[in-house]
């Protein structure tokens, strides 16, 4: 099934003279292959606060960015309420390229996304056509009621970024807020469908890892020292998660320069009786805590 074809500049004509959005692609990764691009998201639901629902968006989100070279600087998990979403949303796309935000654009009364929105930008909502038109060719079996239409609301001016084989646009505002829903599914497929727009894989950082079996508390001096010598390379210090893990401690380090941080492993390699793969470390004798 083809996808529906949204217009990109106004969400109230159902014109079919629509961007191709490979060009818009192109164009961005030429422009982030000089910059490493910034993010931030905003995570939205009185469920992810109470604890009912855990989020995983923004795993998935962090680590799709990482991989186009686009640094995430910040995450805010917020409730269903129109000031304090219209509030984050227009500060963080101040100051960052790309802000995604989660949840709040489904069909029932907490769900005030893109309304919060369009109120924070100063512009009207308007029912669009072309997302009713996709509704009935992908859903035909729905009817199109009162709280359908409600999900065909969107912010006047909105870029409609259409997604295969499904009704739902990932809808733009500003130029940089891509609203997304909360549903992972969805999130990631329509993250996914549209991540040419997101910084470039040319502008990803090189990254390594070292694992070792010594405690933090003994190497704590040693990854001092590799700071002061590779101040150009990120260096990230984690204890094992798991009791099945074969370490104490996965060091990582991610840097502009493959050849810094490959320079930065083998120092630290040595310095902390490393492996770069786990299973190659002697088997733990001792309690892994300290």
């Amino acid at each position: 099934m083809n996808s529906p074809r949204f217009g990109v500049v106004t969400s109230r004509s159902s014109s079919s003279n629509s961007t191709n959005s490979n060009d818009d692609t192109n164009n961005q990764q030429n422009n982030n292959a000089t910059k490493r691009k910034t993010a931030a998201a905003v995570i939205i639901g009185n469920e992810i606060l109470s604890g009912k629902v855990s989020d995983v968006n923004v795993a998935y989100l962090a680590k799709l960015l990482f991989a186009r070279g686009v640094k995430l600087c910040r995450v805010e998990m917020i409730a269903d309420d129109y000031d304090e979403i219209g509030e984050a949303v227009v500060r963080l796309s101040q100051k960052v390229d790309y802000v995604f935000t989660s949840g709040g654009i489904g069909p029932t009364l907490d769900d005030i996304t893109y309304a919060a929105i369009a109120k924070a930008f100063g512009v009207s909502l308007v029912c669009d056509d072309r997302i009713l038109c996709a509704m009935k060719e992908i859903s035909p079996q729905h009817e199109i009621n009162v709280a359908r239409r409600q999900m065909a609301t969107v912010p006047t001016g909105a870029e409609l970024l259409a997604v295969e084989g499904l009704w739902v646009p990932l809808a733009v505002v500003n130029g940089n807020v891509f609203i997304l829903p909360g549903v992972p599914w969805l999130f990631q497929r329509m993250l996914d469908a549209h991540k040419g727009r997101f910084g470039d894989e040319s502008a990803a950082l090189a990254t390594a890892r070292v694992y070792t079996n010594r405690f933090e508390g003994e190497i704590a001096a040693s990854l001092n020292q590799l700071h002061a010598d590779f101040p150009d390379v990120e260096l990230g210090s984690y204890p094992r998660t798991e009791v099945a893990h074969n370490y104490c401690v996965m060091l990582t380090l991610e840097g502009a320069d493959e050849a810094r941080v490959h320079a930065a492993r083998d120092q630290l390699k040595r310095a902390v009786d490393g492996e770069l793969e786990p299973g190659l470390l002697p088997q733990m004798e001792r309690p892994r805590v300290g």
